[in-house]
């Protein structure tokens, strides 16, 4: 995942996103350590419309997910 790389880069602490785009703060956790195994679409949206808001940047799904096959995971 590349959320964590992105707010590092913003100065924005996940437990800030998390309160901001109102979802639970271990989600955003378990984003950023690429743990999360399903993801609502609605809620990627308010993440990164959440993300946008909070930085004023441009940012976009490619900033937060990072595709990955399975036969490339080791």
């Amino acid at each position: 995942m590349r959320l964590g790389d992105t707010l590092d880069a913003a100065s924005v602490t996940k437990n800030a996103l998390a309160r901001e785009a109102k979802v639970r703060p271990n989600l955003i956790y378990d984003l950023c350590e690429g743990k999360t195994k399903r993801l609502d679409l609605d809620t990627l949206n308010n993440i990164v419309n959440t993300l946008r808001a909070m930085t004023g940047n441009d940012y976009t799904l490619t900033d937060v997910l990072e595709y990955i096959p399975d036969d490339d995971k080791g």
